[in-house]
Order: C-alpha cells, then sequence, then structure tokens
C-alpha cells in the first residue's frame, strides 16, 4: 500500500466529495425542474447539462484524485469551464455547484499557478451570469461582492486548509515509510547480531569442550601407540582412558546440541564439577591439579557456574598445551555477591604484552564480560600463570565494567 492511499486526505475521504457533489447537485436538479418560470425544453437542457457534468466527475474525479499527475484535475476542470457557463445561463441558480467544485479544485490540481486561473474562470463565469440578464449596476455589483467575491475568498483559504492538510499527511507518509524501513533494517540487524552471538557462544562452547576433549583423546591415543609394543597392559590401560574421554566428549557434544548444562555440572555443584575436572585433568596429563574452596555457597545462577566451569576448561587446556607445568592450583571464591575463579600454574610463563592471535583467553573474557564479570591475566617469563575471573551473582549491564583485552594463548608456544 502506498503513502497515499494510506493516509492522503484527498482519497481517505474520497467518499466525502462523492457525497458533497451529491448533495449540491440533487438539490439543484430539483429546484431545476421545479421551476415552471422556464421553459421545458431549457429546463430539459439544463438537467441535461447538470447529468453531463456530474456524470463527469464521476468518470474522471476518482482519477484525478488518486493520480499525482495533476493534469487530470486540469482536463476535468477544464470541460467544466465549458459546460458549467452553459448551465449558468439557463439556470444561474446552478452557480450552487461551485460549493462542491472549489474544494475538489484543491485536491486535484496541486500547483497554486494552475489553481488560481481556474478558479478566476468559474468565478468570472458566476458573475458574468449575474451581470448579464440585468446589466451593471451598483446593486448588482453589490451583489456579486456578496456572491461571488465572498464565496471565491472564503474557497481559496479552505483550499488553502486542505493544502496545508494534504502536505502535512504527505510529510506524515513519508515520514511513515522511513520508520517501517528503518524498523524493517533494524530487525535484520537485530537478526543478524543474534546470529553472529549464537555463533560466537557455539564457538567458544566448541573450543572449550569438544575441541579440548579431542586434544586429549588425540594426546591419549599418541601415547598408547608409544606403549602397545613395549607395554600391551600399560597400552590397554591408556585405551580405556581414551574410550572414558570419548565418551564423555560425545556426552558434550549431545549436552552442547540440546543447550543443556555441561556434562559436569548434572546434578552436581561447581565444586564437585572442579573437583571432576582436576582429577580428569591429572589423569590425562599426569601435571597435578588441586580444588580449593573458599566461602559458603550462595546459590549462583546456572550462568554463572558454567562460565567459571568453562574458564577453568581452558585455562587447564592451555596449562597442558603451553606452560609445561607441574602442578595447577584452582580456587573458587565464593564472597557476597561476588564469585571468582583463579587457575594459577607453575609453569614458564610468558609475557602477555607480546602475545596475539588465538581464540581461548579471549574467549574467556568475553564470556565474563557478557556477565558483567571481568576477566584478567598474570604472568611473567619463568613466573608461572595466573586466569582469574569474577562474577556478579546478581544480574548486571552488560556494559557496566569495562575489561582489558586479554591475548589468547592456545595458539602459541609461550604458555
Amino acid at each position: 500500500m502506498t503513502a497515499r492511499s494510506t493516509v492522503d486526505f484527498g482519497y481517505r475521504y474520497r467518499v466525502g466529495w462523492h457525497v458533497l457533489i451529491g448533495a449540491v447537485a440533487i438539490p439543484l436538479g430539483v429546484a431545476i425542474a421545479a421551476d415552471v418560470t422556464v421553459a421545458l425544453g431549457q429546463r430539459l437542457l439544463a438537467l441535461g447539462t447538470l447529468a453531463v457534468i456530474v456524470g463527469w466527475y464521476a468518470l474522471v474525479a476518482p482519477l484525478a484524485m488518486e493520480n499525482r499527475d495533476e493534469r487530470w484535475g486540469a482536463a476535468y476542470f477544464a470541460v467544466l469551464a465549458v459546460a458549467f457557463p452553459l448551465l449558468l445561463a439557463i439556470a444561474p441558480i446552478s452557480g450552487a455547484l461551485l460549493f462542491a467544485l472549489g474544494p475538489q479544485l484543491f485536491v486535484m490540481v496541486a500547483r497554486w499557478r494552475v489553481r488560481i486561473p481556474l478558479l478566476l474562470i468559474l468565478y468570472t463565469e458566476l458573475a458574468w451570469a449575474m451581470l448579464a440578464p440585468v446589466g451593471v449596476g451598483r446593486y448588482t455589483l453589490a451583489m456579486i461582492g456578496v456572491t461571488v467575491l465572498v464565496p471565491m475568498t472564503v474557497t481559496i483559504l479552505v483550499g488553502a486548509y486542505l493544502t496545508g492538510i494534504r502536505e502535512q499527511n504527505r510529510k506524515r507518509a513519508a515520514l511513515i515509510e522511513e520508520l517501517t524501513r528503518t524498523r524493517a533494517a533494524l530487525e535484520r540487524a537485530g537478526h543478524q547480531a543474534g546470529v553472529h552471538a549464537e555463533r560466537e557462544r557455539l564457538a567458544a562452547e566448541i573450543h572449550d569442550t569438544l575441541a579440548q576433549g579431542f586434544t586429549s583423546i588425540l594426546m591419549l591415543a599418541q601415547v598408547a601407540r608409544t606403549t602397545l609394543h613395549r607395554d600391551p597392559a600399560a597400552a590397554d590401560s591408556q585405551l580405556d582412558i581414551l574410550e572414558q574421554t570419548a565418551r564423555e566428549n560425545l556426552a558434550e557434544a549431545r549436552s552442547l546440541i540440546a543447550a543443556l548444562t555441561p556434562v559436569d555440572l548434572t546434578g552436581r555443584s561447581l565444586a564437585d564439577a572442579l573437583d571432576r575436572l582436576a582429577a580428569r585433568h591429572t589423569r590425562d596429563t599426569g601435571t597435578h591439579v588441586e580444588v580449593s574452596i573458599f566461602g559458603e555457597r550462595s546459590g549462583a545462577p546456572t550462568g554463572t557456574d558454567i562460565a567459571l566451569l568453562r574458564t577453568a576448561q581452558e585455562a587447564l587446556a592451555n596449562v597442558s598445551k603451553h606452560a609445561d607445568a607441574t602442578t595447577v592450583q584452582i580456587e573458587l571464591r565464593h564472597d557476597e555477591g561476588l564469585m571468582a575463579l583463579a587457575v594459577t600454574d607453575d609453569g614458564q610463563g610468558f609475557d602477555p604484552a607480546t602475545v596475539r592471535g588465538g581464540y581461548g583467553l579471549l574467549g574467556i573474557g568475553t564470556r565474563a564480560t557478557g556477565l558483567g564479570g571481568t576477566c584478567a591475566v598474570r604472568s611473567a617469563p619463568g613466573q608461572g600463570t595466573t586466569v582469574r575471573v569474577e562474577l556478579p551473582l546478581a544480574p548486571a549491564e552488560q556494559s557496566a565494567r569495562s575489561l582489558q583485552p586479554v591475548p589468547d594463548l592456545s595458539s602459541t608456544p609461550d604458555h
């Protein structure tokens, strides 16, 4: 639907114009037919002319009102300028028809330089019809002033008002169209942002779960291959661990697809999940991992537990790939309104300012800020590394806290 058909005054209230022309033409036709002072033949001619005018209105006026091309309106009034004086010559009372024709002019013709000449022609014809039978005199001039000039002035004022309404409606229609386009653009942008955010979330989840699990499986397979011929019993034990790790990874994949709580958190607390994670990492890599819990559990949201568990998983994955550490300490603190997780290793450390690229720690930082928290990395060559994440227990504005960009070390040889 176009803007014109939605809000344009002339279109929406087109029925009103039909009613107006009928309200003027029908009583006028009755008056002409009842005027016994006029010969029957002249009355019939006048009624025929009136019928032609009404028929011309029915044929052309709707198109002139709906079409933005004012040539329709100019053509409509050009024919009226010929038929109207003929009707006036027979029945001067037909000047009442201008009550309907005048306002129509301002709906069908847009430019004032076209409107004014047409309006002057119509009212000049009315003045001529009044002067022709009686001649020029003070009385007739006074009557012309009352019956021609005053109505013409009122018609111009009404026309200016209608023009203002049409212009206002045109601007409103343009604004509505612009708002509609803007809303559609915002909906598309919101959809794209949602898709992007969901892709980022899935990428982080896959990186912290499936990718790390496949890395463990690969390491266990390599160890089993090297010991298969030398010590079959040890290789068989390694294969059992590999199978168990594969099953755990499969369970994580199913949980991720179903958007459920991570397997380690299913029916368990975060502390229990961290203990299982530590034991599994010690079993798979030989690096001793200890878990310490401080403070009382105060009912954190599930999203907070998931974020902290993923942080521990990613930190341990970086330790196994880069740190060459012998021990790792996981510390979970429950403070008032705050949960903090710190993963500290005694590995070779690195300089955070020199590290670029990767995804792991950047994903940790993004997840933390998404929950209104912070992430910090403290490390130096030869002094180990600490990754610390703090998350509020109460909902917070996502933009309330800022996070200094944290380099990811999952693809670097330093950590």
